[in-house]
């Protein structure tokens, strides 16, 4: 019965399971890159810095944990971003 009520869904919008699945990866991709993108911005903003600029002031002086906190969630969030970000080359046209 579901895989009936699938098929005429995938019917009606004229796509097949398979490319409703490779748009359903580049649209979660997406948001991932969006999501890092967006916590960039907000580091960016906070510390009215780019990453690099940040981590050279954080790594010639001892900061507090907020600092080190900081940084490593911008650090997760950069390499979040370039993963998702060369990922999605690969796929889109």
């Amino acid at each position: 019965m579901r895989s009936q009520l699938q098929n005429e869904i995938f019917d009606s919008l004229h796509i097949s399971k398979d490319k409703l699945l490779d748009e359903m990866g580049i649209l979660l991709a997406s948001h991932q890159l969006s999501e890092y993108s967006m916590e960039i911005s907000f580091f960016e903003q906070k510390y009215q810095s780019s990453f690099d600029g940040f981590d050279a002031v954080f790594q010639q002086k001892q900061g507090s944990l907020e600092l080190e906190d900081d940084w490593m969630a911008w650090k997760f969030a950069e390499e979040g971003k370039t993963y998702w970000q060369t990922l999605l080359q690969k796929v889109k046209p």
